[in-house]
């Protein structure tokens, strides 16, 4: 089956006040350490005045929104992704988790089956639909759900054949799974990431 790796880059950042997928740390920027979890070869989904500045960077496929979703969200950025390019899996992660490492990544794409549309984790008791694996097939409902303006990942979820996995049990970090959506926790990035075991 046809794999592709998807990069959510198309939140407006209010919260942080500037793009977070450019923000750097480490000497890299977020949607870098991203992509390094998601590997090679990476389709990124952002806004229409942020695509410039991704291939000025070197990205080569990087699209906005397909129309009529333009800005509706992280549902509109995986309709995208299954509707701009030829796969069957996706392998979806937003852009504000740095610490996603490519094991990680790796062991939800080996735990998908035949019959199930979604493999998605859960970090202390909180479900990660932005750290996941989507099948193709789901297009139709994600179609359904955009032009009726449901754009709650948990209602789609509720419709599809989700199989849920404990972070511990593919032996990723509960720190991995931390997304920064202020300053403050990109102040405390460095603290809570004091013993992390990075790939």
């Amino acid at each position: 089956m046809e794999h592709i790796n998807v990069l959510l880059a198309g939140g407006a950042s209010r919260r942080f006040g500037e793009p977070k997928a450019f923000v750097k740390w480490k000497g890299q920027m977020f949607y870098e350490w991203a992509k390094k979890a998601l590997g090679e070869h990476t389709v990124i989904i952002s806004r229409l005045e942020f695509i410039d500045r991704f291939q000025e960077n070197g990205e080569n496929e990087v699209y906005q929104d397909a129309e009529p979703f333009q800005g509706m969200g992280p549902l509109a950025g995986i309709y995208t992704a299954f509707k701009k390019t030829d796969g069957e899996l996706y392998t979806v992660l937003s852009c504000d988790t740095p610490l996603i490492q490519r094991r990680t990544m790796l062991e939800l794409e080996r735990l998908m089956t035949a019959g199930t549309d979604a493999i998605v984790p859960i970090s202390e008791g909180r479900e990660q639909p932005l750290i996941a694996m989507y099948h193709k097939r789901i297009m139709p409902i994600l179609y359904d759900q955009l032009s009726k303006k449901r754009l709650r990942i948990s209602d789609l979820l509720d419709r599809i054949s989700v199989c849920y996995v404990q972070a511990e049990e593919i032996g990723a970090d509960q720190e991995e799974f931390i997304n920064i959506n202020t300053r403050d926790d990109f102040r405390c990035l460095e603290e809570k990431t004091h013993s992390f075991r990075r790939d």
